[in-house]
């Protein structure tokens, strides 16, 4: 029975399951900013068993079902979810360096999340671009098109804690981390527009909200704390110096929007035809991972723009991203007990 369970888990695991890791991750970071590093510390063991877990799954995923992998990945609704992937080994790397200073662990991490993220973005495109039969707009596209914006926000972000460890000069490092940012800008611009017409011009029932639209939210938090990364690091190099006023503004912009979405995000998450139930579902950690990155990007981004008083709200962020993290975990663990004992059956195990 057991045997079976996991045969199924590992055909049928779904592709933005990587989310797991990426919400553990980002709030490892913002535990440590904050100044809870027991708290970051066992967060930190926790993330690493989750990558290596999922990790396993995924490889075996590759390798005896490579079919389903490559039918999540064509499909416009499920395929940019694998992007997760991307964004988990880049906070899996900058917590090497923050947490324990191991540069080569983290270099490591960022290398393969580069070349995932070249395959997985240009596959998941390629592939939906020729499929013949495509749906609609309305029911074709959903917030997880943004982890496109995450992904290369979450790159740009650890490449700028990595690199400078390996002697690259500072220019070239941030020729190369500008470019990912303004990319996951021209992304966001993009697709928050095809989402914004979608929310507001197509029929949206109350049901068909899904949990991946909080990355409305958690793609413009990744990009402000980007942008508010790359003005620290610009800070004393001349060949850069002024992009400066510009990224400021574009990094206040990118906190101002991801704001505002969370009260109209949080409206459609309890707008339900029936009660709201606290059941679980592995689309909850998209949820989580903004709480964990606004708390992130508004205290980096109250650094760049001098003005301290706005880390007042990252220290109250965090007790709610503790919050939703802790309850999401122990609702997890409860349903994987109830799969592994037999007392439910669902098509998708985790």
């Amino acid at each position: 029975m057991t045997r079976e369970i996991l045969k199924t888990a590992i055909r049928t695991f779904p592709p933005a399951y990587f989310a797991l890791p990426m919400a553990t991750g980002i709030i490892t970071i913002a535990s440590f900013t904050l100044g809870y590093e027991q708290v970051s510390d066992i967060l930190y063991v926790i993330n690493n068993l989750e990558m290596g877990v999922l990790g396993v799954v995924l490889i075996l995923r590759l390798l005896f079902y490579f079919t389903d992998f490559r039918n999540d990945l064509s499909s416009h609704t499920e395929g940019a979810g694998f992007l997760t992937i991307v964004a988990a080994l880049c906070l899996f790397g900058s917590i090497q360096v923050l947490l324990r200073d191991n540069p080569n662990l983290a270099l490591m991490g960022w290398g393969l999340a580069f070349v995932v993220w070249i395959l997985l973005s240009y596959s998941f495109f390629i592939l939906i671009s020729y499929k013949e039969k495509k749906p609609t707009l309305q029911h074709g596209i959903n917030g997880s098109w943004l982890l496109m914006v995450v992904a290369a926000q979450a790159l740009s972000i650890s490449g700028d804690m990595i690199i400078p460890y390996f002697g690259i000069l500072p220019q070239m490092k941030l020729f190369v981390t500008l470019s990912l940012f303004l990319l996951g800008v021209l992304f966001y611009l993009i697709i928050i527009v095809l989402i914004f017409y979608r929310t507001a011009f197509l029929p949206m029932p109350p049901g068909e909200f899904r949990h991946s639209y909080w990355i409305n939210m958690g793609a413009a938090a990744i990009s402000a704390f980007a942008g508010a990364t790359l003005v620290k690091d610009m800070a004393g190099v001349p060949e850069f110096e002024n992009f400066i006023p510009i990224l400021k503004i574009f990094t206040l912009l990118f906190w101002v929007g991801g704001t505002w979405w969370i009260p109209i995000i949080g409206i459609w998450e309890f707008w339900k035809p029936t009660p709201v139930q606290v059941r679980y579902s592995a689309g909850y950690w998209s949820l989580v991972f903004p709480l964990g990155v606004y708390t992130v990007c508004t205290w980096h981004m109250a650094e760049a723009i001098e003005l301290p008083s706005l880390k007042r709200i990252s220290e109250i962020f965090i007790f709610i991203a503790w919050a939703a993290w802790l309850i999401t975990y122990i609702r997890m663990g409860m349903q994987l007990v109830k799969i592994f004992s037999g007392q439910k059956r669902i098509p998708h195990i985790i």
